[in-house]
This record gives C-alpha cells, sequence and structure tokens, in this order.
C-alpha cells in the first residue's frame, strides 16, 4: 500500500529496473474495481452499440467544436470521442506518473497501473529489429498481409464493426485534437478481438499496480500541488482553474 509520493517513486524505479532505460512508462489511474483494465465499452455492455456510437459523435461533434478533424481521419476521431467521455474502445494512460497520480487520488480508493507499452506492442505481432529503439506505430497507416499494422487494424475494427483487429491491445500515441491531451501527455491502448481486461491477457513483466492508501489521498495532493500538479496545469481551461479553486477553498 503506497502511502506517499517518495514510496509510488520508489516502487516504479524497482519494478521498472528491468525495462529499457530509454524507452517510456505509462500510467493509468483507476478505483478499486473488481474489473480493472477494460475500457468502458466493455465494462458497460456497449459493444452492440460502438459503431452507432462513433458514427453519431462524428456527424454532431462540428455543431459543438470547432476544431474537429477531417471526416477521413478515423483514429483522431477515436482519440476525440474517448477525451469527450464516450465509450469505446480505448483506454486512457498517461507518460507522466505524477499526472496519472493526481487523477488517482481523486478516487476514494485510488490505484495507479505501470505499462511497459512497447513490450506490449511486441505482444500484439510489432517486429522490431534487434539492437534498434522501438518505436511506437502510426495508428492511420495501413499495411497489407502479411505486414499489417496492428494499431490501425485494432481501430479499424471500431468503424467496421469489428471485423478487424488483432488478439492484443496495442499502445499508440494520439494525435492531439484537444489541449487536454496535450497537458495531460496523453496515450491510449486500443483493444482488439480479445475483450477481456488489459491485466488478464498481458503477463505481470510489463504491467505493474499500485495501490494508494486511502489516508494518504489528502497529504499526497497537497504535495502534488506543491511539486506543480493541480487541476487548472492537466486541464488548461476555466473548468480546471474553477476546480481547483473549489477543491482549494472549499
Amino acid at each position: 500500500m503506497i502511502k506517499s509520493i517518495e514510496e509510488f517513486f520508489q516502487a516504479v524505479r524497482t519494478d521498472s529496473s528491468p525495462w529499457h532505460r530509454k524507452e517510456p512508462k505509462w500510467f493509468r489511474d483507476e478505483p478499486e474495481s473488481e474489473k480493472p483494465l477494460l475500457p468502458t465499452l466493455y465494462r458497460d455492455n456497449l459493444a452492440a452499440f460502438e459503431n452507432p456510437l462513433l458514427q453519431m459523435f462524428r456527424t454532431r461533434a462540428p455543431g459543438y467544436y470547432d476544431s474537429v478533424p477531417d471526416v477521413t481521419r478515423t483514429d483522431q476521431w477515436l482519440f476525440l470521442a474517448r477525451h469527450a467521455g464516450l465509450p469505446t474502445r480505448l483506454l486512457d494512460w498517461t507518460e507522466g506518473a505524477l499526472i496519472g497520480l493526481h487523477f488517482a487520488l481523486k478516487f476514494e480508493k485510488p490505484v495507479i497501473w505501470m505499462l511497459n507499452p512497447l513490450e506490449l506492442n511486441q505482444l500484439a505481432g510489432i517486429a522490431y529489429e534487434p539492437g534498434v529503439l522501438r518505436e511506437f506505430p502510426l495508428a492511420w497507416i495501413e499495411r497489407r498481409p502479411p505486414q499489417i499494422n496492428p494499431a490501425f487494424e485494432n481501430l479499424a475494427g471500431a468503424w467496421e464493426l469489428d471485423n478487424r483487429g488483432v488478439q492484443f491491445p496495442v499502445a499508440v500515441y494520439p494525435t492531439y485534437v484537444h489541449a487536454r491531451l496535450r497537458a495531460q501527455r496523453s496515450c491510449f491502448t486500443i483493444h482488439g478481438r480479445e475483450k477481456q481486461s488489459l491485466n488478464e491477457l498481458i503477463p505481470e513483466r510489463i504491467l505493474k499496480r499500485y495501490a494508494i492508501d486511502p489516508g494518504s489521498r489528502q497529504a499526497m495532493i497537497n504535495e502534488l500541488r506543491l511539486l506543480g500538479v493541480s487541476d487548472s496545469v492537466v486541464l488548461p481551461d476555466l473548468d480546471g482553474l474553477a476546480l481547483e479553486l473549489k477543491t482549494q477553498f472549499l
């Protein structure tokens, strides 16, 4: 049970020490749950409505938001839909450990996960040359068999009635279609054909779980504010400012 920011960082250092030091670590906040690391689309039994949800969102979003993607950029539409809160096959992650911790501490029983995203991609079938620094796939680039792009296949499954996709989720960097994605250093995993929780699909060596002591939440929130991580930083708009002020004074 993690009781301080120092303990959290020590656990992260220890658990990630076998990982490549120049490759990223991703973090995800969640409440304590019986179904962790499962996209909202599957947790709420909405998989049958995936395509209608996305199509209706793409049709109506221009009336609410000026900077919508081109209609053909299905990758950007999926990122924007998830950011807006639409149930999708995406799981939100961040490159920032403190950002993930900030959001985790909003739950009464906080949990934060750490993922090795490039190891996940290798499990998903993305081939890397030995000795070469691994890179993330570009989710909008389609490749023909036998050299398919698993990221594109999983993303296409969302728009093509789940007729495409690989077995494992794939980790991708999104196009920053909204300022909050940039501020939160957002990244995503895209589920494919298997609809199980991520922790049921991949080995523990590339996925770590940290439970936060509920009694230590407020002290850690105060320390994060001193470290420059607060609502107005991760939500860089008036909503974030108002939320920060409300939390600070009330």
